[in-house]
């Protein structure tokens, strides 16, 4: 049986992602959590943050086009 270098057939799991923390304060005002979570979903021009200490969630635009 050849070996599949993708590692695509039935039998093999990839491991599951671990979700990217970085250092950044808490959107909420009274949370003084000063980790959070990447969410990923998809190619958006919106980066989605989780807070790590009380799990409130929010959106920063990115992208966009620019004038020169």
């Amino acid at each position: 049986m050849p070996i599949d270098p993708t590692g695509t057939q039935p039998g093999v799991v990839p491991a599951p992602e671990k979700p990217v923390t970085v250092n950044m304060k808490c959107r909420k005002g009274n949370c003084p959590g000063i980790t959070v979570t990447i969410v990923v979903i998809g190619a958006s021009p919106v980066r989605m943050y989780r807070c790590c200490e009380c799990g409130h969630t929010w959106g920063i635009n990115v992208g966009g086009s620019i004038d020169i």
